[in-house]
């Protein structure tokens, strides 16, 4: 209402005349909009996201409850407080300004982090959208944030990548390990490799003392050649490579030959003895390799802590598994150390060996179905026994080998023996020599270039050819000169010659098999070779016919 004063003709006040407007409708718009307003900042203050703003001079003028939870400051202690100099990492503070400075410009940003120091000193990280706040004239007066608190997720990225960090720390060392592995074996294998060929091919009827000390040598050479065997087992393992061959097999011939190989090795004064009850059911079928290397494993440990009493080694049917128990006299396994007692590189009292002979002998009885334990309470007797079951299925014997075909090979028979290493050739040479083609024609090579000139000009029956052979010069690997060879319509029996465990790419290469490192024994080296001059004349035969 406007009120006016009414007056007569002489001046004199005689009432009010009220002109008014009726502004009912428009009090309730007002109390419409403040009662919005009053619940928006309701909205704002117990939002669950952080909210913050800031006016033209980057005072804080917006600071809701969130924001004070996550960064321990109070709105009224935040309130007029610059925001930047006050509450951001002293390390972000030039950045913070442009991107705050560009919004206050009317150039918003969206997901933009901020790194804010609570008054605890911790550090919250929080992704902002910061836009531009405006008044009824459309001028920019401040910035309002909107936040979201992603310092969990940020935490959680870092453990995340601090584990991809140690798992792929963990990965390069395994596969360093893998690598020193295979190398270690590769230069152990070279020289074992010449002083095996040099064993096998003395001459037979020597005197006593010269035979026996052959025999020490060959057991040295065995139990080299069985930990570089175990170190590259580990390798097969961890990939998943390993495999077991089916083929007919005598029990009593393979714990026999174990025996045999042992007996040397087991302390003056223990007594070490084999039972073998298989009643008739001595053939199955099995990989005699990896019986043997079960076996040996488990041995070697009751022999290694055996001192004095016995050691005993046991097969037996039991339903349908193969059961060999080797119980011994030794001290025995403390509960504490069963538990691990098939990890990897475990070593009881310091004792010599690489740890990785259970290990090793577990995962082959494991690929077979079977099971391995060890039966030992030092604190009730001494001694341990070790059972181990396989399920094998019996078959009948193989038919009896020829022994003419035990007998060396006569024919004149070329060979190319390829490797870096002058005493290998020589030593292979000789045990070919002595052994097994007295009238061999042997030529050799020291690297693969070397060989591919000699295949140019000259024929060959059996062409053996090592992998590595940088020391002679060669650039070239075994498999490349294979694979070159093959190219060139070589049909000769190739045969790679390793100290690594490379069978699949000689295989690849087109090499016909492959020898590792030492060689075969003499039999094995035999077979083979008679095999290969029959495979030799069939492809010359084959191609005398498409010509």
């Amino acid at each position: 209402v406007n009120a006016t004063t009414r007056r007569d003709a002489e001046g004199k006040i005689v009432g009010v005349v009220g002109v008014a407007q009726d502004v009912t409708e428009t009090t309730k718009h007002d109390r419409a909009v403040a009662a919005m307003a009053n619940e928006l900042r309701q909205l704002v203050d117990t939002a669950n996201a952080p909210i913050f703003g800031i006016d033209v001079h980057g005072n804080v003028n917006e600071w809701n409850n969130k924001t004070a939870e996550i960064t321990e400051f109070t709105k009224e202690e935040a309130f007029s407080k610059p925001l930047v100099s006050t509450f951001i990492v002293p390390s972000l503070r030039q950045s913070v300004h442009s991107v705050l400075d560009m919004a206050l410009n009317g150039h918003e940003t969206s997901n933009y982090e901020l790194e804010f120091e609570t008054k605890s000193k911790e550090i919250r990280y929080l992704l902002v959208n910061a836009t531009t706040r405006r008044d009824d004239e459309n001028n920019i007066v401040g910035v309002v944030g909107v936040a979201q608190d992603v310092t969990d997720d940020r935490k959680h990225s870092k453990e995340l990548r601090d584990m991809q960090l140690i798992k792929s720390s963990q990965e390069a060392r395994v596969e360093t390990e893998r690598n020193m592995t295979a190398y270690f074996a590769h230069e152990l294998r070279n020289p074992l490799h010449a002083i095996d060929s040099a064993l096998n091919s003395m001459p037979s009827g020597l005197p006593p003392v010269a035979q026996s000390l052959i025999e020490s040598m060959q057991l040295c050479a065995a139990f080299m050649s069985s930990i570089m065997n175990n170190l590259l087992d580990v390798r097969k393992m961890e990939e998943g490579k390993m495999q077991l061959v089916s083929a007919p097999l005598s029990l009593e011939s393979v714990v026999n030959k174990v025996f045999s190989m042992h007996l040397p090795s087991v302390r003056p004064g223990v007594s070490f003895c084999t039972k073998i009850d298989v009643k008739g059911k001595d053939w199955v079928l099995g990989d005699s390799y990896r019986m043997q290397q079960v076996l040996t494993n488990v041995l070697t440990n009751a022999i290694k802590y055996t001192k004095v009493g016995s050691i005993n080694l046991i097969a037996r049917w039991e339903d349908k598994c193969v059961v060999f128990e080797c119980a011994d006299t030794g001290p025995g396994i403390p509960k504490k150390e069963q538990k691990q007692i098939f990890e990897r590189f475990v070593q009881r009292g310091g004792a010599p060996g690489t740890g990785l002979g259970l290990a090793i002998a577990k995962h082959l009885v494991d690929l077979t179905g079977g099971s391995i334990c060890f039966e030992s309470d030092p604190g009730t007797k001494p001694g341990t026994s070790c059972v181990i079951k396989m399920p094998l299925q019996k078959c009948s014997p193989p038919k009896k080998v020829d022994k003419n075909d035990e007998l060396p090979i006569m024919e004149d028979v070329r060979y190319l023996i390829i490797d870096d290493h002058k005493i290998n050739r020589s030593m292979m040479s000789r045990r070919l020599k002595k052994k097994i083609n007295p009238n061999a024609i042997i030529t050799e090579a020291c690297n693969g270039e070397e060989a591919l000139d000699i295949v140019a000009k000259q024929q060959f029956d059996i062409i053996v050819v090592d992998q590595y052979m940088e020391d002679a010069g060669g650039v070239m690997v075994g498999t490349e000169a294979v694979v070159e060879m093959r190219k060139m319509g070589i049909d000769s029996i190739i045969i790679g010659c390793s100290g690594n465990d490379i069978d699949e790419l000689f295989k690849e290469a087109g090499t016909d098999w492959v020898w590792g490192k030492p060689m075969p024994p003499n039999g094995k080296i035999l077979k083979q070779l008679r095999q290969g001059l029959a495979t030799l004349q069939l492809r010359k035969g084959n191609r005398a016919t498409q010509k």
